[in-house]
């Protein structure tokens, strides 16, 4: 049940944290020199999203849960849940647009969360 939690949690911060008008935004870090620092946050959120999915699932009792077809659609949904935010962004959101590179940042976060997860859970299996 606690991971359900995080999962509608991290569902819902994403949804704020794309609702916030971006002009009091630095568009770039001095950790991650000339990369824009949006973009390290939409892969961030959309690889912690999409490794908080696979928790849960793997938790699960069920075991078609815990399939690569699973795993799949949960990058499906994560991919369309960026596009989506795009397009509510778009048009209700002040100061926010539609970007195409902030949906490939959402899609390579969630991509990432595949071999995260896969690491993860290889390394907790060694112990």
């Amino acid at each position: 049940m606690k991971i359900l939690l995080w999962v509608i949690a991290e569902l819902l911060v994403i949804f704020i944290l794309l609702s916030m008008p971006s002009s009091g935004f630095s568009n770039t870090s001095k950790w991650f020199g000339d990369l824009p620092i949006d973009k390290v946050v939409h892969i961030l959120l959309f690889c912690s999203l999409a490794c908080s999915f696979f928790f849960y699932f793997e938790a699960s009792n069920f075991r078609f849960l815990k399939t690569i077809r699973v795993k799949a659609w949960v990058l499906i949904f994560c991919i369309l849940y960026g596009i989506g935010m795009e397009y509510y962004q778009k048009y209700f959101v002040p100061s926010r647009g539609f970007e195409v590179s902030d949906m490939l940042a959402d899609a390579i976060g969630a991509l990432l969360a595949l071999p995260l997860y896969s690491f993860i859970r290889k390394k907790d299996n060694l112990k």
